[in-house]
């Protein structure tokens, strides 16, 4: 099994001042450091979007690797699962 390279969950997506008025959202590690930043020019609600699921990207993850490690099967579906699985532990 690959040890993640991206940093441990959970991750936390909150406004901070500064990159709100920027219509920015930040996204945090466990740890409270600085992972990533959606800012767009979009309305408030597509920038918070963005930022949730950037947060949600470890459990989105070590759940997607749980179905597909006890239900595994020979379809475009799983096909789908386990290149994306591939995908976010891919060294970069």
């Amino acid at each position: 099994m690959m040890t993640p390279k991206h940093a441990p969950g959970p991750w936390e997506a909150g406004s901070e001042r500064g990159y709100a008025e920027l219509n920015g959202v930040q996204v945090r590690d466990r740890v409270g450091l600085v992972l990533a930043v959606a800012i767009g020019d979009v309305p408030e609600l597509d920038s918070k979007a963005n930022a949730k699921l950037i947060a949600a990207a470890p459990d989105l993850l070590a759940a997607l690797k749980a179905v597909v490690r006890v239900a595994d099967r020979n379809t475009d579906e799983f096909d789908l699962a386990r290149a994306a699985i591939a995908k976010a532990e891919a060294a970069s």
